[in-house]
Order: structure tokens, then C-alpha cells, then sequence
């Protein structure tokens, strides 16, 4: 399985680019370079925590499968038909799930971070979630007692993800009878958007019967403006994950009753029994990335330049987790994880002008020592 993510990566990276070209060709370019950054690292950080909450990824439903099953593995499941059974109950549960991310703070939490990005491209279907699992496993379980085995719902899942990139562009129209049946650019725009008719609809992830079944589906009638109704601007990729958590922990605190503070975390996203309002809560001293145009020219070069030259030294680390994490041990990859972590912090702040270059030259080169000193 960790073959075909890695793979996959080159694929990914030349239709964004492709992409890229063709919006300018086109007139129509949808990137923004902070964002399109921010994107990426929540897609490499989504990656790394699974190594961290693998039990939840994938552990609980193997426990479960193996308590029933043991080491039974049906045929059926690795048939033409198995898979297809798969797909389409998997999707019924991934409704159901992504619904309830939608419609519940908590989940919400950590599903927010997939739609905080204001643009819509190709870089938007990586902007991945790296808490999602933490509650997201119990819907999945259905397909263990069904006798999917584990090896089948990971490839299931990879299946799903890999065709959910190619609906994330705005540079493919309507089509027709497809988008009736399947997700589809369109579909996907929609459930983007937060245009008042188009919120929380089109949660099917392959298919949109689901929607059409539970009365959840939009077309696409009007342009689509995305983003969230909170506006999210910070450029730090660690606030990014945690910030509707503190969110929620600050509106349950100025919440009376035990009873409504379980309701701030589980009812609909900002729901109070008072006029309190449940704010974005982003951080006094974070930065809108957008006013880096207002400096000179030469200062915004140099910030690109070097917030380019941090995204690939992420890369690289986090590539050489990848190849080696089966060769971790749990302390020595939660210590390279530790490491990324810093530098992704350290790109934020320099984003946001928080530190000095000196100071995040600093960071990286106290990083690549550690890493070097006791992996080289």
C-alpha cells in the first residue's frame, strides 16, 4: 500500500502543475501560492500521523475483524464483484461519516482543515485530515463485520481517495448524466462552497446516490465561492489542525450545565444556548498571508523563496520517513515526526513574520543535526 502512495506522488505533482499552466493559458489560474503551500503541508502531516494513530487508521477495525474472523480472508472480497460490493458499501459508510463531520462540532474539528482553503484545485484534494481517524473508525466497522478484510478496506480507501483528486479543478464543466450518478467536479464544487444553497451538500465521496437518497444533493447552478463562514487566515500548519478544537473548548467553557457543554462539542458546529458565538478564534498575532503584498517587492520574493526552499526540506524528510518508517522504531519515528513538526512551525512563522531567518535557518540546521547525528 505504501508503495502505491509514494507513487502516486510523482502523478499527483505533475497534474497540479499541468493544471497550473492550463488556468494561466486560460486566464483562469486557481492557485495561490501561500495556500496552495498550506495545502501541501496539511497533506504531508495528514500522512506522518498515521504512524501515530494507526491504531485508529486501521488497528481497531483489524482487532475487531480478526476477534470474528480470525485469519479467514473470504475470496469474494478480492472478486470483480467483492470489490465493487466494497466500494459501494464503503461509500454508504463514508457518507454517513463525512454528514456527520459536517453536522457535529466535534467531527467538524477536525474535518474543517479540508475546507479552509479559499481556492479550488487540484493541491485542495491533498489538504488531507490528520485527526479524522481518531473518531471517524467507528463508521467503518459495518464492513468488518461483514468480512472485508483489512488489506480489502485499505485498498478500498486508497481506491476512493485516488479518484476524489480529480474532482477537486475548476476547469471541468458539468457533465451531464455522470454528475446525476457520480461525484463529479461539479458535485464537488458544490459541497465546497458556501453559497447559503449549497452548504452541507454532496457528502458522497464516489457516488451521489447517497445524496439523491437522503436529500442532501445541489447542482451546480451559480458560481461556487469557497472557504469556511468562520474565515481562517493563519499560515501556522499546526495552529491549522488545532484551532476548532480550541474553539470548542473555549465556547464549552463559557457554556453553563454539563449537559450543554457535551452539546457544544456534539450538536451542529456553534451551537449555543446563548448568544455566544462560537468564533474562528484565530490567534491575535496571526498574519492574513494576502497583506504579504502590500510590502515591497524584493521582500516578497525573498519570503517565497525561502518558504519554497522550507516546503522542499519538509519534503524531503518526510520522504525519507516514508521509505524508512517500517524501520522505526515507535520513539525513533515519533522523533522525526517531532522534527518535521518544528519546521513546519518554522515556515509558518516566517510566513507570518514571526521569527527571523537567522532564527529558522537556526531551527534547520539544530533539526538536520539531530536527524543526521541519529539516522545517518
Amino acid at each position: 500500500m505504501e508503495i502505491l502512495v509514494i507513487s502516486a506522488i510523482p502523478v499527483f505533482t505533475l497534474l497540479m502543475i499541468v493544471e497550473f499552466f492550463y488556468g494561466l493559458a486560460k486566464n483562469r489560474n486557481t492557485y495561490s501560492f501561500f495556500d496552495t503551500l498550506s495545502n501541501l503541508l496539511q497533506g504531508i502531516l495528514s500522512r506522518l500521523s498515521q504512524f501515530v494513530n494507526h491504531i485508529f487508521h486501521i488497528g481497531i477495525y483489524t482487532i475487531i475483524y480478526t476477534w470474528i474472523w480470525g485469519n479467514y480472508e473470504n475470496p469474494f472480497w478480492s472478486s470483480a464483484l467483492g470489490i465493487t460490493t466494497g466500494l459501494v458499501v464503503f461509500d454508504l459508510c463514508d457518507y454517513w461519516f463525512h454528514r456527520t463531520e459536517h453536522e457535529s462540532a466535534i467531527f467538524w474539528a477536525a474535518h474543517v482543515i479540508h475546507h479552509q482553503s479559499k481556492h479550488y484545485n487540484l493541491s485542495v484534494a491533498l489538504r488531507q485530515v490528520s485527526t479524522e481517524p481518531l473518531l471517524g473508525f467507528v463508521f467503518y466497522l459495518p464492513l468488518a463485520l461483514m468480512g472485508m478484510p483489512p488489506t480489502q478496506l485499505m485498498l478500498t480507501v486508497l481506491i476512493i481517495l485516488f479518484y476524489q483528486f480529480w474532482v477537486h479543478t475548476e476547469h471541468i464543466g458539468k457533465l451531464g448524466w455522470f454528475d446525476y450518478i457520480f461525484d463529479s467536479p461539479s458535485n464537488h464544487r458544490v459541497h465546497h462552497a458556501i453559497n447559503p444553497q449549497y452548504l452541507d451538500k454532496n457528502y458522497g465521496g464516489f457516488l451521489m446516490v447517497w445524496d439523491h437518497l437522503f436529500g442532501t444533493y445541489a447542482r451546480e447552478v451559480e458560481p461556487c465561492v469557497y472557504g469556511t463562514k468562520k474565515p481562517f487566515e493563519s499560515a501556522n500548519p499546526i495552529w491549522t489542525i488545532c484551532c476548532e478544537y480550541a474553539s470548542i473548548l473555549t465556547q464549552a467553557k463559557r457554556t453553563p450545565g454539563i449537559l450543554n457543554k457535551l452539546r457544544v462539542v456534539f450538536k451542529a458546529p456553534g451551537w449555543s444556548v446563548t448568544d455566544l458565538k462560537n468564533s474562528a478564534l484565530n490567534p491575535k498575532n496571526a498574519v492574513d498571508t494576502s497583506t504579504l503584498v502590500e510590502s515591497s517587492r524584493s521582500k516578497v520574493k525573498q519570503i517565497i523563496w525561502l518558504s519554497l526552499l522550507q516546503f522542499l526540506i519538509i519534503v524531503a524528510v518526510s520522504i525519507f520517513f516514508l521509505v524508512e518508517e517500517e524501520n522505526f522504531t515507535y520513539s525513533d519515528g515519533l522523533k522525526v515526526i517531532a522534527c518535521v513538526l518544528l519546521m513546519c512551525w518554522g515556515l509558518g512563522a516566517i510566513i507570518e513574520r514571526r521569527i527571523s531567518y537567522k532564527s529558522l535557518w537556526l531551527i534547520n540546521a539544530l533539526t538536520m543535526a539531530f536527524l543526521y547525528q541519529k539516522f545517518i
